[in-house]
């Protein structure tokens, strides 16, 4: 005969009720911090975009801060030297850029520089993609570029203010972040135990599944846009 399951006592049922009630605060307490902590990060990219907008409006009211190795001199000559049109002859027609494409054009162009720099002041960066036939819509032209260079999963702010460098390492870092989250999910998708919290474990089920995507996208601009190499014709 099998024994009968023991029934749990009053006071048994009572401390697991206290725990569980201790853990939901702790929890509550962590995922507080969490947003908090979301927060102060998104206001310290906002603070830093706002920065490098009050660069740009420097630069245009006083020129640019003189940035960079000796070898920027020459980028820069480059970068304001007309395009030469077919044959040689005048500039061919502006290509104009809008939203992610800006910054595809702005990474080719970099990569197609005589130079290759690792990184440039944006302006200068700017300049170079203009030089290379290529206008940005929009109100504010250098402040719209600006925005989209800061996006780009191959750009990285720079140890010095307003300079912007390539990451070549950003497909690897990439695919470790994608592995990273494919582990974390087939953890969340396996069998839940029975004091698990199920909304919690379908909220980051979804905050997961968000991420993979923005990050999987992420990656195929980073390979394509590097594999493009020094090649400049940009696809809308």
């Amino acid at each position: 005969m099998v024994p009968a399951t023991p029934t749990p006592s009053a006071r048994l049922r009572r401390a697991a009720a206290a725990e569980r009630e201790e853990l939901r605060r702790q929890q509550a307490r962590l995922e507080d911090a969490r947003d908090r902590l979301r927060a102060e990060l998104a206001a310290v990219e906002d603070s830093l975009r706002e920065l490098d907008e009050r660069d740009a409006l420097l630069d245009r009211l006083a020129g640019p801060a003189v940035v960079g190795p000796a070898t920027a001199t020459a980028i820069a000559a480059d970068a304001t030297a007309p395009p030469p049109g077919p044959g040689g002859g005048d500039a061919a027609p502006a290509t104009t850029l809008r939203g992610p494409a800006i910054r595809r054009a702005a990474v080719q162009v970099l990569l197609g520089l005589p130079q290759r720099p690792q990184a440039l002041h944006y302006r200068v960066w700017f300049d170079a993609v203009r030089a290379a036939g290529f206008e940005v819509a929009g109100k504010d032209p250098l402040a719209v570029f600006l925005t989209q260079l800061s996006r780009s999963p191959v750009v990285r702010r720079g140890t010095q203010s307003g300079v912007y460098e390539l990451d070549p390492a950003a497909p690897r870092r990439l695919r470790d972040r994608l592995d990273a989250l494919d582990a974390e999910l087939r953890g969340l998708t396996a069998a839940p135990t029975a004091t698990a919290d199920l909304t919690a474990i379908r909220a980051r089920r979804a905050a997961i599944m968000t991420e993979i995507g923005h990050v999987e996208k992420a990656l195929e601009e980073a390979e394509a846009v590097l594999a493009a190499g020094g090649a400049v014709a940009v696809a809308g």
